[in-house]
């Protein structure tokens, strides 16, 4: 019979495995170095955090919409530091190409605002100095950069058998056709569509709201069987304005260049305009007021009014005969009284009587104006020769002492017949015939063209030509 013998320990000793106590050893030394390299880690981030606050603070990252800032003004770069910093001041902001600007700081975030709408397809470089932490006197110079987004242009191509709403840029052959129909007349881009008029066989106009998304159509009923013209839309892109005269002359006719908005917020109502007497407004000209929801309107006994559509509010300007162009940042208005052209300052009240300032030289005939941000004017202006028996048609930058050419036609033996400026003021399209001899109209009951019309886009800056195409009316 075998016996199995078992080795006690002495009292109060528990039987320990040798190998888990080497476990045990190196279970322990495992979380201590693990305890030393998370302390270590810890100390290296306090230390960088430390010599990143001790350096001053630096740009974590920007905001900024490239597309709105060259639509509207008051737009803002948003520049996130990477701690709290003390209050910026203007004097420690730079831009280049400069523009005014404000600047705003808020915890993290220094703000800077643009006053006006941003050049096309440009770069913007921002450097703000002397910046410190709200906890540290270390200063610091933060710095960004964006380049601005070109802008699309709108105009219309009449031809055979349909006409063209086009849609193109600055440069480069890409074009997109937004709506193709039969004799259009007239139309606006909006925010996500384009307000069209188009002339029936009887003279009478239809508008149409087309998508610039899918391209539906809708069409909105008028008061009226009436033709429509002055058709504008304002900055918001949310309301229309237009004048309707009835196809039926004479007793009993009821609108006669009658002024009538629609609120496309508000659905499809198409209301009057009404005057200081409450009636229906008559005029002889119109414009909504860029970044405002008003408009002006020269009524028919040729008062100015300014006029707010949703509140009825009518505010009366002065007198004057012809309604000439709203300026593009809404501050003015050039109009036409018995001695001459006049601009009216929307914001004080003041009136400026406008000549041409000499061209080359020499003086010329002022025609249609438009007063710049700066008070600087691009005119539409007629030189007449030595022999005083041949005009030359030139489009002018008048500075108030002298002018120089933007654009003429060539051997003074075309006409230009409308410009548009850009909303920023960069570019101006100039609607051109290049031969008045060889002209042929296309027959348009309302607002006939001569079928060669060209729009050449100018930079206002250095008079160069940015490109050129056959059509009119373009909307930027």
């Amino acid at each position: 019979m075998s016996h199995t013998s078992i080795e006690q320990s002495p009292p109060g000793e528990a039987l320990i495995d040798p190998r888990f106590d080497d476990s045990l050893k190196s279970s322990r030394g495992f979380r201590v170095a693990i305890v030393v390299t998370i302390a270590s880690l810890g100390v290296l981030c306090a230390l960088f955090l430390l010599l990143g606050y001790i350096q001053g603070p630096k740009l974590a990252s920007a905001q900024v919409d490239s597309a709105a800032v060259i639509v509207q003004g008051d737009q803002q770069l948003r520049l996130f530091a990477n701690q709290r910093v003390a209050q910026v001041s203007t004097g420690q902001v730079s831009i280049t190409p400069a523009t005014p600007f404000s600047v705003s700081t808020e915890g993290d975030i220094i703000s800077i605002q643009f006053r006006d709408r941003l050049a096309y397809s440009t770069e913007y470089s921002v450097n703000v100095h002397g910046v410190t932490s709200s906890y540290f006197p270390q200063a610091s110079t933060i710095r960004f950069a964006f380049v601005t987004d070109a802008p699309s242009l709108f105009f219309l191509n009449r031809g055979k058998p349909d006409d063209q709403i086009v849609r193109t840029g600055l440069s480069g052959p890409d074009r997109t056709v937004a709506f193709t129909g039969r004799h259009i007349q007239d139309f606006r881009p909006l925010l996500n569509s384009v307000a069209v008029v188009s002339l029936a066989d009887d003279h009478s106009s239809t508008l149409s709201l087309v998508s610039l998304r899918d391209g539906v159509t809708e069409h909105v009923n008028l008061p009226d069987a009436a033709s429509i013209s002055e058709l504008d839309a304002a900055s918001s892109g949310t309301v229309i304005g237009f004048t309707l005269s009835s196809t039926r002359a004479g007793i009993g006719q009821l609108n006669s260049n009658t002024l009538y908005t629609i609120d496309l917020d508000a659905g499809r109502v198409v209301a009057p305009v009404v005057g200081l007497d409450g009636e229906p407004l008559n005029v002889l000209g119109w414009q909504f007021i860029p970044g405002t929801p008003d408009l002006l309107a020269l009524s028919i006994d040729r008062i100015l009014l300014r006029v707010t559509p949703a509140s009825g509010k009518v505010i009366p300007l002065g007198q004057f005969s012809e309604f000439d162009r709203v300026s593009a940042d809404g501050s003015g208005v050039t109009m036409t009284d018995s001695a001459g052209a006049v601009s009216l300052d929307l914001t004080d009240g003041s009136q400026h009587r406008r000549t041409a300032s000499p061209v080359l030289g020499r003086s010329g005939y002022l025609g249609s104006t438009l007063v710049l941000s700066g008070g600087d004017r691009i005119e539409k202006v007629v030189i007449p020769d030595a022999s005083g028996t041949r005009f030359s048609s030139l489009l002018v930058y008048d500075n108030g002492r002298e002018s120089r050419i933007l654009y003429q036609t060539v051997n003074g033996q075309g006409s230009i017949t409308n410009f548009s400026v850009s909303p920023n003021g960069q570019f101006v399209a100039v609607e051109t015939v290049p031969d008045t001899a060889t002209s042929v109209s296309d027959g348009y009951f309302f607002g006939a063209k001569s079928t060669s019309v060209t729009t050449i886009i100018v930079d206002v800056a250095t008079g160069s030509q940015a490109r050129s195409f056959v059509g009119f009316a373009t909307a930027w």
